[in-house]
């Protein structure tokens, strides 16, 4: 009897681990499939709109929206690009203005961030206050547009459309929380070996903060390539005009043809739907081959942020 007894007992905790791996293993598979079907649905609207930006408007009346092209044509993207020299400076622009604009977002976003973060600063609930504040209330269209314009001068110009959306308030209370995780000590301990406050902030605080660097640099990055709004407020000049805006000129030209019964021999042999999926093909390539190189550091950055501070 006591031989069967210290048998079951080696039994139990056997079949115990191995119904909590099955469980375990059970689990895994379930939350698999559940992030798979999340991944396949971001995945195929972006499949529909390459697909319908080289489909005639002929088989899409015909067939509907379908994962694969019946008739491959290019006719979308040859009325996009008919103009290459507009579309190549619209891209500098647009490249110029994301590359500077994420610089000095990033630089000007962190450093308020560590200043809010500092808890011995004087000017610290100040800062928060006003950056809440930012948050929650805006200006208004009009006054805004008259400093912008009329105080600062700054239509027509490149800098319009950087300095318009430097810094963001949500993306300084993200920082801010992020930074707010560096423990205090080294700071202290820079400050002891006699370091100065942009040495502290350039050497130690940055390089902790690459994580959080990143994320908040592919939000501002973001924001400004897909930007349109700040270029149809304050540039007139076409050779300033940066991707997105034009873009949207080229569906507005298009939106103009179709309603306009003059042109409606050429509106039912034109590829309104194609034009209009090409258009978000160009805009979002350029972001799709970056992403990647960021998605760690944006998920990593983003996780922490939210949990600290």
């Amino acid at each position: 009897m006591k031989e069967g007894h210290f048998q079951i007992l080696n039994r139990c905790p056997l079949k115990r681990t191995r119904g909590i791996i099955m469980k375990i293993k059970i689990s895994k598979i379930i939350l698999y499939l559940i992030l798979g079907l999340i991944t396949i649905a971001w995945i195929v609207p972006i499949l529909f709109i390459f697909v319908l930006s080289v489909s005639s408007g002929e088989s899409i009346l015909q067939y509907g929206y379908t994962l694969f092209p019946r008739e491959i044509t290019f006719d979308a993207y040859t009325y996009i690009i008919k103009n290459p020299a507009q579309i190549i400076n619209s891209y500098k622009i647009s490249i110029i203005v994301t590359l500077l604009g994420t610089f000095l977002g990033v630089l000007c976003t962190t450093g308020l961030a560590y200043a809010m973060s500092r808890k011995d600063f004087v000017a610290n609930k100040v800062l928060n206050l006003f950056v809440t504040f930012a948050l929650l209330f805006h200006g208004g269209l009009i006054p805004t547009y008259i400093v912008v314009t009329q105080w600062l001068h700054l239509g027509n110009t490149l800098w319009v459309l950087i300095l318009t959306l430097l810094v963001s308030p949500w993306n300084v209370f993200l920082m801010r929380s992020f930074i707010s995780g560096i423990p205090t000590e080294l700071l202290e301990a820079s400050f002891i070996d006699g370091a100065t406050e942009f040495q502290t902030y350039f050497r130690i605080v940055m390089p902790l903060a690459k994580p959080g660097l990143a994320s908040v640099g592919l939000l501002i990055m973001f924001g400004y390539w897909n930007d349109w709004y700040q270029g149809m407020l304050y540039i007139d000049d076409m050779k300033l005009t940066p991707l997105p805006l034009l873009l949207y000129k080229i569906i507005s030209n298009i939106q103009y043809v179709l309603q306009n019964s003059q042109y409606i021999n050429a509106a039912n042999n034109f590829p309104t739907i194609g034009a209009r999926m090409a258009t978000c093909v160009i805009a979002i390539a350029p972001m799709l081959l970056a992403f990647p190189f960021f998605q760690k550091y944006l998920a990593k950055g983003l996780t922490l942020g939210s949990v600290k501070g």
